[in-house]
């Protein structure tokens, strides 16, 4: 598989630097249409930030505790200026006022989904940001249609073969879809949102810190969605294992931990005040225990991040890098 995709990658470097220069008559590269969107959502984003938007809008979902903000663009918009003369698919958007959005979640299923808390965020934060473009612009207001990618989640595909124009922040920059790397098989965006990674025992666990955790060859931890990526990632001893849940991953993950079947949940929120008052221990689907006075945290010092994503097919860019 190594050698298969280094083949691929060899070939798209030496495709692109052995093609002519794109002619000034002939049609605007798809390429550099899908750089300037990006470089018009970050130029929307530091100026949410500027203004206030960003923090009334965690503040409005009681969020401010839980995501920070991973500073690499910085709230200065006199260092990001909109692209001037839009093309391809940025000029795509602003003609038809319209923008489709990949996403993991088609309806979020309900507050026990770690998602739940972070989607209608995440979705004020689009409108934010598109509104931010539509006034730049004059276009008027940029209507959204959501486009659920079902599994196994191709999301790079999606966005290559042009189902959506962009895919919404459910996807951290660490991460990896279909063996490839996200950060080198997409353009992203500044990091919108970021959120720490917490480890959740029982009160008399043995474990004091997040070595500690690491160190136990045979720990078994419970993930959300949002959280199993990294969590395999630091957790691949050969008797260590990952058990995933996608859908009512806080409740299940907690009720794993206080029976005894998990040794600790990975979550992204920092405090078990998030966390609901009871949840099933027993199996009866029967809530039936308050996990909140059962549990402590370890904080791991991981935070993960989340951007925009785009497209990185169909061209070359400027400096004849694929």
């Amino acid at each position: 598989m190594f050698r298969i995709r280094l083949v691929i990658i060899v070939s798209l470097v030496l495709t692109c630097l052995v093609s002519p220069p794109p002619s000034s008559a002939g049609p605007p590269s798809p390429a550099k249409g899908r750089e300037q969107l990006v470089t018009a959502l970050d130029a929307a984003w530091v100026r949410i930030l500027d203004n206030g938007t960003y923090r009334k809008i965690l503040n409005a979902h009681g969020a401010a505790e839980v995501l920070v903000n991973i500073v690499d663009c910085l709230p200065a918009p006199g260092m990001i200026p909109f692209p001037e003369k839009p093309e391809g698919l940025l000029k795509q958007i602003l003609d038809t006022k319209h923008i489709r959005v990949g996403t993991m979640i088609d309806s979020p299923p309900g507050p026990e989904t770690t998602a739940n808390f972070f989607s209608p965020v995440s979705a004020d934060m689009l409108k934010a940001v598109l509104k931010e473009i539509a006034v730049h612009y004059g276009t008027g207001p940029i209507t959204v249609t959501r486009v659920t990618i079902p599994p196994p989640f191709n999301a790079t595909s999606a966005l290559n073969k042009k189902d959506i124009d962009i895919l919404d922040q459910l996807n951290a920059l660490g991460g990896e879809s279909e063996n490839l790397r996200r950060r080198t098989s997409r353009r992203f965006t500044c990091t919108l949102s970021g959120s720490r990674q917490v480890l959740y025992v029982k009160k008399e666990a043995p474990y004091t810190t997040f070595e500690d955790v690491l160190n136990d060859g045979d720990v078994k931890i419970c993930a959300g969605p949002l959280s199993t990526q990294l969590t395999r990632a630091y957790f691949k001893g050969p008797d260590q294992s990952v058990t995933t849940k996608y859908v009512f991953d806080i409740s299940s993950c907690l009720a794993e931990v206080v029976s005894g079947k998990a040794d600790a949940m990975m979550s992204p929120f920092p405090d078990e005040k998030f966390f609901p008052a009871s949840i099933d221990t027993d199996g009866d689907r029967a809530p039936d225990t308050d996990p909140r006075p059962l549990i402590r945290s370890i904080d791991t010092n991981l935070v993960t991040g989340t951007p925009y994503w785009v497209a990185l097919d169909d061209g070359c860019d400027g400096d004849g890098v694929k």
